[in-house]
């Protein structure tokens, strides 16, 4: 399977070499609608942070907030900005042809904190498992969610006309995180800002040319294109192609089954979709469009209104809608050392040099651009048997990222069971018993040294509200039993060892429920020491 997912990457950077004919842009043109792309997205994630995940599996039908100029100034905070920026960072410091390793290890290099996706992929690279295998979905249960659909939109704004430069861009940024539809949610957004610097009203369009950028065979494309054909057929009732979306691709095979709560990709594109067909062109319609869909309705219209405003041009947006800006356009977007201001030049810098790489000429008013014909991926990447993986409530890797000497045997699916950062720490594994009866159970084969006392110290702690029973095994001998209740206080718990002196030892520590409330056990460190 290794061999098999860098194959296919190796022929993907194979077929993005066609050039079409060239075609000027000038540079005042250029500046102005990638401007308009940066505020489009500030925009959108501020109108929609206040209902971010406060619609699962259902639409938004009342008034929405009235938009006030000074909320844009949440973008500098928003993840949804930043994240993006530090694959600019990467373009700058590594050129046009950065590798999968350099362009995971600066991405596992960020501290800033990061959740599904994004968060494995990055522990992944920390512990040496590389793109584009830190993205695949036997590494990564998110490997189809939302994440580089998200932070996906800088590499249309670098390549104006360019989406076969976007797509091998995102070939090697999205699979830091993602795989399939995963990945394709990024290379189709970024192909829609491919085609808006040159389309400045027909929105259909600009969505068929994302479209071109990813395989018809995929059931990212399919959801896609039937959301256009639902809006053809209901131009003027919203709910009507909501409604068949949610019949037909809500189908909760995603990172978390059985929650309404639902990030996968495609879904969630098909919101951005419904934001731009349905807005017509009118800003304001397109992110409220896209915040009704529900889900996440802050990322899904930050890239519906990055695209729209990339059609429309800064010079057109209203001063309703970029009057906050001004007052910071000079503060850096958290954990990134662009500003509102600084940004533009960077991806100016970088697009020219695009444009020169792929045969175009940089004038001093214009750009000749070879535009190129969107051009899909090959071969099809799907994941088809999500159930199989997503059955398995912490992945090996996660495991393995926590600490590789334990061993996942059992655990239950509540309260997200994972690796999280918890109550100050980072790097916390949360288990959570299967069932009543059933406990989770984690094991590792331990060596005691052979002199001196050690004890196995176990770094632990109980939910907020709730507590376990807590048992330690040394084989089927059971060497300690007690109940947990340190609601997010961490203790050490200290097992003697020292009757297994130079001796390795097979050990399971078990969490079972005491009682049925918020049961889930936060293991931060689990070690042999000297001592205790």
């Amino acid at each position: 399977m290794k061999r098999l997912a860098v194959l296919a990457c190796a022929l993907f950077a194979l077929s993005v070499a066609a050039l079409g004919e060239p075609v000027s842009l000038s540079k005042e043109r250029y500046i102005d609608k990638c401007k308009g792309a940066w505020a489009g997205q500030m925009i959108g994630v501020c109108f929609g942070d206040i209902y971010e995940f406060k619609s699962n599996g259902k639409p938004i039908d009342g008034p929405l907030e009235p938009w006030r100029p000074e909320r844009v100034a949440g973008a500098i905070g928003q993840d949804d900005c930043y994240v993006e920026m530090t694959f600019l960072k990467t373009l700058e410091k590594y050129g046009l042809n950065p590798s999968y390793e350099q362009a995971g290890k600066d991405f596992a290099d960020t501290q800033f904190p990061l959740w599904h996706a994004n968060r494995v992929g990055r522990d992944n690279v920390r512990h040496g498992i590389m793109p584009p295998l830190s993205g695949h979905f036997e590494n990564n249960r998110h490997a189809d969610d939302i994440d580089f659909q998200i932070e996906a939109d800088v590499f249309g704004i670098l390549c104006p006309g360019m989406p076969q430069e976007s797509d091998r861009l995102g070939n090697i940024f999205g699979h830091i995180m993602n795989y399939g539809d995963g990945v394709y949610g990024g290379m189709f957004v970024a192909g829609m800002y491919t085609a808006a610097y040159f389309e400045d009203k027909d929105v259909e369009k600009v969505v068929r040319a994302g479209l071109a950028c990813i395989p018809s065979e995929s059931l990212y494309y399919k959801c896609i294109d039937d959301v256009v054909r639902w809006h053809a057929e209901n131009p003027g009732d919203w709910l009507a192609t909501w409604h068949k979306i949610e019949d037909k691709w809500q189908d909760d095979v995603d990172c978390m089954p059985g929650n309404p709560f639902n990030i996968d990709a495609k879904l969630n594109g098909a919101y951005i979709v419904m934001g731009l067909l349905y807005g017509d062109g009118d800003l304001l319609k397109t992110v409220e469009m896209a915040v009704r869909c529900g889900q996440d309705n802050d990322c899904n219209p930050s890239s519906a209104a990055g695209v729209m405003c990339c059609m429309k041009g800064f010079a057109a947006l209203e001063p309703q809608w970029i009057g906050g800006i001004a007052a910071i356009e000079n503060t850096n977007f958290d954990h990134t050392p662009y500003s509102f201001k600084t940004l533009v030049p960077v991806c100016q810098k970088i697009t020219e040099a695009i444009v020169k790489q792929t045969g175009g000429e940089v004038k001093d008013d214009a750009y000749v651009i070879n535009r190129q014909e969107p051009k899909a991926p090959e071969p099809l990447e799907q994941w088809t048997d999500q159930m199989k993986i997503l059955a398995i409530p912490i992945m090996p890797a996660e495991m393995a990222a926590w600490n590789p000497s334990w061993k996942l045997v059992a655990c239950g699916s509540d309260m997200e069971p994972g690796i999280h950062k918890k109550f100050k720490r980072d790097n916390v594994l949360v288990i959570h018993p299967v069932n009543r009866e059933k406990p989770a159970i984690i094991a590792a084969d331990l060596t005691v040294p052979a002199t001196g006392k050690s004890v196995l110290a176990i770094d632990v702690t109980s939910d907020p509200k709730g507590d376990f029973v807590l048992k330690v095994f040394v084989g089927d001998s059971c060497v300690k039993e007690e109940t947990i209740a340190s609601h997010g206080k961490w203790q050490t718990d200290n097992v003697d060892l020292s009757e297994y002196a130079g001796k390795t030892i097979p050990v399971r520590i078990e969490n079972h429920a005491n009682g049925w409330e918020f049961e889930a056990a936060y293991l931060s460190t689990v070690q042999v020491k000297a001592g205790g």
